[in-house]
């Protein structure tokens, strides 16, 4: 086959419920069942306020995303929205920034899903375990895309299923006492110990600005577009219900969590099923093996996350290589419509990012973890500035009465308001995560640096004309 003859295009092959659990399943991570007591250290109970302002920072993000890709559902999401918005610059930074944090996110993953294995078979060496885990995502990207959406379906079905449950059991403890034999538990928890924000209003900001990593995973959404059977219809759907999923789930999750047992006996997590504060509802039910329970649901939130990190990445350096920002052979479709070139680059980026988790994770893996960190604020304020753009651009072609698919509401003060919390956010890391600035100023460098050079050694052609889509049944 000539290389002129071979696709490039994706398939449109995810359903509408595919897309609505990649959505969600971005934001529903190890972080919300493992992780959520270090950020309850910050504020106490009063981290319930903290989820609810890092949400709605990061839902204004997502309404963002959706507005600009129902309108244009093209391979590389935003990113390609940025290139034509802002500038080659702009798509450079929007779709290789986006690459790399989630690919970085991938090694962390597949290494904790090693670990939670560890928990069954203790005599499973991590690397081999890492080795096992990552095989299995790759072969799900490797293959079509209509298998890929089915599993990060089940995936994810699993997770709230999972959250659900916990959900449930835990107001039925606190409200009726059952089905626990120690009786109603009640709300004295909120309030002791410090009372319901014993670190003041403080807490709660720092609380919110860990919790915002949280939702780190929403901007999958417009990564999925492009494959989306009906992206005008699904985009605003899946955006519209995880709206109130994500908040119902971490709200009510947190609430349940330092109700059911005084916050400073919250243990943060360390990779451990036993210390995750979830195990303690299903403890105090009465669930002799709550520890297996919970180990089983970590390692499939590892693994959905890796599987959805993946997928997001290799269709944003498919984007890239597409204009020319990326090795050709990685714009390549197969005739299942995954881009298997992308894949493999994507491969490679998380076996290093997975080999020096592994091979010192002390120091290695922190820093990884402070460039995704940065990586995940950068991804926000491109966005936001790329709707900017976007919005001045659609109203300049259309009437007042004329609105997207999705619609964004209190722009542009809502855009600035994000970008100045994202900034916020960012200096307070100093003082929550050096290591974010340790690495993420020299990764933010490396950023423009590349482009410069890449810009002078090339000539690089401007970017893919975005498409509009005009109705539901126009396909790739």
């Amino acid at each position: 086959m000539t290389e002129k003859s071979r696709s490039t295009h994706l398939k449109r092959r995810l359903t509408s419920p595919q897309v609505a659990m990649i959505a969600l399943s971005g934001a529903l991570g190890t972080g919300l069942f493992l992780g959520s007591g270090s950020t309850i250290s910050f504020a106490g109970p009063a981290t319930i306020i903290s989820y609810v302002l890092a949400g709605s920072l990061a839902l204004t993000v997502v309404f963002a995303l959706a507005e600009m890709v129902s309108v244009h559902p093209v391979p590389g999401g935003h990113g390609a929205i940025a290139a034509e918005h802002l500038g080659k610059l702009g798509g450079y930074i929007a779709r290789w920034n986006f690459s790399v944090t989630w690919l970085t996110a991938v090694g962390a993953e597949v290494t904790a899903t090693a670990t939670y294995l560890q928990h069954w078979f203790p005599n499973l060496s991590l690397g081999l375990g890492t080795v096992l885990c990552s095989l299995f995502i790759i072969g799900l990207n490797m293959a079509t895309v209509r298998l890929y959406g089915s599993s990060e379906y089940w995936f994810s079905m699993i997770k709230v299923t999972a959250i659900v449950v916990f959900i449930l059991l835990g107001l039925s403890v606190i409200f009726f006492g059952w089905p626990s034999p120690h009786g109603a538990i009640g709300f004295s928890n909120l309030s002791a110990h410090g009372g319901f924000a014993p670190m003041g209003v403080t807490g709660i900001l720092l609380a919110a600005c860990m919790a915002v990593f949280s939702f780190g995973g929403i901007e999958n959404v417009s990564v999925s577009a492009a494959e989306s059977e009906h992206p005008e219809r699904d985009i605003p759907r899946a955006t519209s219900t995880m709206i109130w999923r994500l908040l119902i789930f971490y709200v009510l999750a947190t609430f349940v969590i330092v109700t059911l047992q005084p916050w400073t006996a919250t243990v943060a997590a360390s990779g451990n099923a036993d210390s995750s504060p979830f195990v303690v509802v299903l403890e105090l039910v009465g669930i002799p093996i709550a520890g297996h329970i919970m180990n089983a649901i970590l390692i499939v939130a590892a693994l959905s996350a890796a599987n959805g990190c993946l997928y997001a990445a290799s269709r944003m350096i498919h984007s890239l290589a597409t204009d020319g920002m990326a090795p050709h052979f990685a714009a390549y479709t197969s005739k299942q419509g995954a881009p298997r070139g992308a894949v493999i680059i994507a491969t490679i980026c998380f076996v290093i990012a997975s080999a020096l988790s592994i091979l010192s994770p002390d120091k290695a893996f922190m820093y990884l973890y402070g460039c995704a960190t940065v990586g995940i604020l950068i991804n926000w304020v491109v966005i936001m500035l790329t709707h900017l753009r976007f919005r001045a651009h659609w109203k300049q072609q259309h009437t007042d009465d004329e609105r997207p698919p999705a619609f964004l509401r209190g722009a542009p003060v809502i855009n600035i308001v994000v970008i100045v919390a994202s900034a916020a956010i960012f200096i307070t890391l100093l003082k929550l995560m050096p290591v974010a600035w340790i690495a993420g100023i020299p990764y933010i460098c490396i950023l423009f640096i590349s482009f410069a050079i890449l810009h002078k050694v090339r000539d690089l052609p401007d970017p893919q004309p975005l498409v509009k889509l005009q109705n539901s049944s126009e396909r790739n």
